[in-house]
């Protein structure tokens, strides 16, 4: 009775003994405890030298208001000539700033996307009859504006003329019943001649995008 009493005492105590560290899996599962530990620490020191940088929430174009609610703040590594390019998201928007050029939904904003409009733009209307200017003509583009003899003025072999070079197209309203649009360009500080607005009142206007 003794010997076997003794006998699973002492399988009981080696039992005891071959603890869980023992088995692979249980080494194999500290080992990616371990492993998963270390690249989040190597993960989270990576990112603490990112710096924050402004990108656009969505599509922006020229001319336009800067808001705050267009901007986010994007975390990126950038060194050198790249980090001095672009704005951080530290960067405040002055009253008055208005977009200098088109950005894409995502971009990060380059140093001088936008600046104080200080000089209102003039902004002068003119009507485009259909096929005188490109059918997905938009905003933010840049025109030349050329006019023609008008329908009143007959066939007088009169050659068209440039009245307004390089504007930018601030809207493009088509009439409700086609056949024309209402296309209205900003000028700058110039105001427009009046020979340009007489022109364009009178003759037939083409609008021309410059490429």
């Amino acid at each position: 009775m003794r010997t076997r009493g003794g006998g699973t005492a002492a399988r009981k105590a080696r039992r005891w003994r071959s603890g869980p560290w023992r088995s692979p899996r249980f080494m194999l599962g500290i080992a990616l405890v371990l492993a998963a530990t270390a690249l989040g620490g190597w993960l989270v020191a990576g990112l603490a030298d990112d710096e924050l940088y402004w990108s656009v929430r969505s599509g922006v174009r020229a001319g336009e208001p800067v808001r705050e609610d267009q901007l986010v703040a994007t975390r990126a590594r950038l060194e050198g000539p790249a980090a001095a390019a672009v704005l951080g998201a530290d960067t405040s928007i002055e009253p008055g700033s208005v977009w200098a050029y088109d950005l894409d939904a995502g971009a990060i904003v380059p140093d001088g996307a936008w600046g104080f409009d200080g000089v209102a733009d003039h902004e002068l209307p003119m009507a485009v009859r259909e096929g005188a200017m490109p059918g997905d003509l938009a905003r933010g583009e840049r025109v030349d504006v050329w006019v023609g003899p008008g329908p009143q003025e007959g066939a007088t072999g009169q050659s068209a003329e440039r009245v307004l070079a390089d504007v930018q197209v601030k809207g493009v309203d088509p009439a409700p019943t086609g056949g024309a649009a209402t296309v209205v360009v900003g000028l700058g500080a110039e105001p427009p001649s009046g020979t340009a607005v007489a022109a364009i009142g009178a003759g037939h206007v083409t609008v021309v995008r410059r490429s």
